[in-house]
């Protein structure tokens, strides 16, 4: 259909160090992401495994790459998702970044949280 898509990089931090509670976390996020229309999404990948790893490649901890397509008409449902998702899990933050540009969604909205969200939709809307 020749759309583009607009590569998002989302990184889960749930802020207490627990490599399988972030794990579950992120599962439990990346069904509620399946929801969405998303072109693709990805487990963020850092080369090689370590040696002794049955693992063909090594992932990130907690972070993903989202295919929002060409028209980024989604970023503002994502943003949404995810702090839904944030203020019923009530652990942790979310850092969406595309390209160079980064913003960090936590549970607990305020008027600059908000106002820093819309600017950045802004930013990245078409």
């Amino acid at each position: 259909m020749g759309t583009t898509t607009k590569p998002v990089v989302l990184v889960l931090d749930t802020g207490d160090g627990d490599e399988d509670y972030a794990e579950e976390q992120l599962q439990h996020l990346i069904a509620e992401l399946s929801e969405l229309d998303l072109d693709s999404i990805d487990r963020v990948t850092r080369g090689p495994p370590p040696p002794g790893s049955r693992s063909t490649e090594a992932v990130q901890l907690g972070a993903l790459i989202l295919g929002l397509g060409g028209s980024g008409a989604l970023l503002p449902a994502l943003a949404a998702g995810v702090q839904d998702w944030l203020n019923r899990s009530r652990s942790g933050s979310v850092r969406l970044k595309i390209g160079e540009d980064e913003i960090e969604l936590t549970g607990m909205s305020n008027e600059m949280g908000q106002r820093a969200l819309e600017e950045f939709l802004r930013r990245h809307g078409d």
